[in-house]
């Protein structure tokens, strides 16, 4: 009796540890977009500080706690950060047990800002713990492998070497049992052999529950902004009517109404250009003999007094289409040319 006593004693403390270490912590006490320090010792030191993790972390696992000279309680940590894990002291105090559901909106959130930030490392041998394979879709492809997302990410990678994003805005769309959509709106910037590209996607995703995490099963873009570059029309393309040569940013749409002297069709545009004059006819000759169709829109700034004419070419049906229509763009019309997205 005695033994077997033992035996569930020991099998019930066993399991109590195996509770103990699956116990996920979240941060608490800081404020909405501040961090919290990890330290390399677990004491308040300069030069010490081997990373942050931010106040909407979650999914942090303790590895062991201790006190310090100081009477201090101090965990060594372990938190999952882009691609890789970040690993260190921080104070117990800023640590508490996970709340609420493992499928929140805060554990959402966490996990998509460690989606997105994976994407500035050359993540390519651990595709798989971000992603659901085969893909439903992943942009404007359907059903992707793993091969052939990895051979998409190895081109961009090598095209932009150096990337950052930054997630501004979640919405939870629709719940169900095995999945859940979201809208995320990202902000980004890309750098590669003397180029810079940087812009804003509005995004739809369907995320897969799995465990304390979510993998991406299918992806696509709402909206696509490429930030016009500071440049103008060389000089070959300019001709007396067309020296005033405008683009205009986001942070001015307050002040912005938009009448268009032809219809416009639901889809992505090229944007080649913003005329405070009336444009000239033969820089529009020359949109249409390359092929393409083309619209006119009025911008009006009130505010100002002005009235802009933007020229974009389209529309193309296709995030893919207008992509591959850009390189030509740029080269025969207008180097700073850029793709949006417009609708009725």
């Amino acid at each position: 009796m005695y033994n077997f006593d033992m035996k569930k004693i020991i099998l019930l403390s066993l399991l109590l540890i195996g509770i103990g270490n699956a116990t996920t912590y979240q941060i608490t006490h800081l404020k909405r977009g501040s961090s919290v320090n990890v330290r390399e010792v677990p004491e308040v030191r300069s030069r010490t500080v081997v990373g942050r993790i931010p106040a909407y972390a979650t999914g942090i696992n303790i590895r062991h706690c201790r006190y310090n000279r100081q009477g201090q309680e101090w965990c060594y940590i372990s938190y999952p950060k882009g691609g890789s894990h970040l690993e260190g002291w921080i104070s117990r105090r800023f640590l508490t047990p996970m709340r609420g559901s493992s499928t929140s909106k805060q554990h959402i959130q966490n996990f998509l800002q460690n989606y997105y930030m994976a994407d500035e490392e050359n993540f390519l041998d651990k595709l798989q713990v971000f992603y659901k394979f085969p893909m439903q879709q992943y942009l404007w492809k359907r059903n992707v492998s793993f091969l052939q997302l990895r051979s998409q990410k190895v081109r961009f990678y090598k095209k932009w070497n150096r990337r950052k994003y930054r997630m501004t805005y979640l919405k939870i769309l629709k719940r169900r049992s095995n999945y859940i959509d979201v809208q995320a709106t990202v902000r980004w910037k890309f750098e590669g052999h003397g180029e810079t590209l940087e812009g804003k996607d509005i995004q739809k995703l369907r995320l897969i529950p799995t465990g304390n995490s979510f993998k991406v099963l299918a992806m696509k873009n709402l909206s696509h902004y490429v930030k016009p570059k500071p440049k103008i029309l060389d000089e070959e393309n300019l001709t007396t009517g067309d020296t005033d040569i405008l683009t205009t940013t986001l942070s001015e749409e307050h002040e912005t109404s938009l009448e268009s002297s032809d219809t416009v069709v639901d889809g992505y545009y090229i944007q080649v250009g913003s005329f405070f004059k009336e444009i000239n006819p033969a820089y529009l000759n020359k949109i249409s003999r390359l092929g393409y169709p083309y619209i006119i829109q009025k911008v009006v700034k009130p505010l100002r007094g002005i009235t802009i004419r933007r020229v974009l070419i389209g529309p193309f049906k296709t995030l893919a289409s207008a992509m591959n229509s850009l390189d030509e763009v740029r080269a025969k019309v207008n180097k700073s040319a850029y793709i949006q997205t417009l609708k009725q």
